[in-house]
């Protein structure tokens, strides 16, 4: 590195500011790119059958969702009886991608938060947010009344 500074050639380097749109839209024009889809909404939903969580409840929460949001496509809330139930939703769901990723270079993992303690772990899949929680934690966070009130058209929603 320090060899490298006294050439200059550190000098000569130059961050490309643009890189980052460029790399987000093509040069056809076509819409910014998203998140890579690890799993179908069908495929979630059965995954939390097989699982056995409770009270599973969808919400669109995208372009033409609620809330006109464009992080992702959907939302899914599921209920685990106990922090072990709760941990081993998100483990069948990870498991899951994994499996349909079999036999790739690559393996594209989703960003999982709440692993540890097992109270709500959320899964960001692409277009599908996974929230799964204990029953304790659902009924105080209460997240379907945030996404199933009616936003009104004076307040814009950040």
């Amino acid at each position: 590195m320090l060899s490298a500074a006294r050439s200059g050639a550190l000098g000569r380097w130059r961050p490309l500011a643009n890189l980052l749109p460029r790399l987000l839209s093509s040069s056809a024009g076509s819409p910014p790119l998203r998140q890579a889809q690890l799993l179908e909404l069908s495929e979630v939903e059965k995954v939390l059958r097989d699982v056995q969580a409770g009270d599973v409840r969808v919400f669109p929460v995208g372009e033409g969702g609620l809330h006109g949001g464009s992080c992702a496509d959907y939302m899914v809330v599921a209920t685990g009886r106990s922090d072990w139930h709760v941990r081993n939703i998100a483990q069948a769901l990870l498991y899951k991608i994994k499996q349909k990723q079999k036999g790739s270079d690559r393996i594209l993992m989703p960003s999982v938060e709440g692993q540890q303690a097992g109270k709500w772990i959320v899964i960001d899949s692409g277009s599908i947010i996974i929230h799964a929680l204990e029953e304790r934690a659902r009924e105080y966070y209460d997240l379907e009344s945030i996404w199933t009130k009616e936003v009104s058209p004076n307040i814009s929603v950040q």
